[in-house]
């Protein structure tokens, strides 16, 4: 068994560590933590021993951010970037209205940005998957 891609495959075991220590009941884990887990450790794995998978990877990873300013201009990374630049923009405007204004963020903003937090996510995730397969079709990468 060859191993190509270490970092990947160094993460699958530890993937496949942890659902070790949930089937040993060390870390008690509910059902869709078993699912996520099983998930990320074939994905990791798969890209860690298969040649064709890591050699996919790592050319989506050379040429991710030149395809991505040519489809979505220069604040593109900004754009797929949108729901950690929300939660920090949020989360330090809430802890300083919290702890220097001493005043409560209402339970409405939190809603509107819980809803404001799940489209960003999603068009991000779009466009994530727009750059891969422009690049996949580009190189000529199995799909």
């Amino acid at each position: 068994m060859k191993i190509c891609n270490k970092a990947a495959f160094a993460f699958g075991v530890l993937c496949a560590g942890a659902l070790t220590l949930f089937a040993l009941g060390v870390i008690p884990a509910d059902w869709w933590q078993w699912v996520i887990t099983i998930a990320f450790a074939g994905k990791l794995l798969h890209v860690g021993l298969s040649e064709t998978a890591s050699q996919k990877e790592a050319s989506i990873r050379q040429h991710y951010k030149q395809t991505a300013i040519k489809l979505y201009g220069k604040y593109a990374l900004v754009k797929i970037n949108l729901p950690l630049i929300l939660l920090a923009v949020f989360f330090g405007a809430a802890l300083f209205t919290r702890f220097v204004l001493t005043l409560v963020t209402p339970v409405s903003v939190g809603v509107a940005f819980c809803i404001l937090l799940t489209l960003s996510v999603v068009y991000s995730i779009s466009l994530d998957r727009t750059i891969c397969s422009t690049i996949e079709t580009e190189m000529g990468l199995p799909q």
